[in-house]
């Protein structure tokens, strides 16, 4: 009897422990464009951020947005509100010049990371006024971002 005990008392543990470990929120699936004044931006990175949740990032190639994932690739973001940031950089420069003596024709700029595409105010959830609502099934999300900045 005391055997039986023991494992019934291990197999709850274990289920508790089990279960406890796949607490993750409902996702679902995100698609969509990211456009810069009506053209499709060539590439970047997409992320959805939703309060006490694991922010969920997709990448943006010629406009669209792909591969949302939040745990597994591309199992999608969490169900809810989300603010949203862009980011999207050129490539980045060459760290040396060919001919050191010719400082005039070294290119100027920061070699360490590329220009980036859009303002920075896209760069953060706080300041890039972009938002979606995430719902159960397939979601395509629709960006519109401006040369210009966020709105006001």
């Amino acid at each position: 009897m005391l055997v039986f005990v023991r494992r019934a008392c291990a197999l709850v543990v274990l289920s508790a422990l089990v279960a406890g470990c796949s607490d993750r929120p409902k996702l679902a699936k995100v698609k969509g464009t990211v456009t810069l004044d009506g053209k499709p931006l060539p590439f970047g990175t997409v992320t959805f951020e939703a309060k006490g949740l694991l922010p969920a990032t997709g990448k943006i190639v010629n406009g669209e947005i792909t591969e949302v994932t939040t745990y597994d690739p591309g199992d999608g973001a969490p169900v809810g509100g989300h603010r949203i940031a862009v980011t999207a950089n050129a490539e980045p420069g060459p760290a040396v010049v060919a001919n050191p003596g010719e400082t005039a024709k070294a290119p100027k700029g920061d070699y360490m990371s590329g220009k980036s595409l859009i303002p920075s105010a896209y760069n953060n959830p706080d300041t890039s006024g972009l938002s979606a609502e995430v719902k159960s099934g397939e979601n395509t999300v629709e960006i519109k971002l401006l040369s210009s900045g966020p709105p006001k």
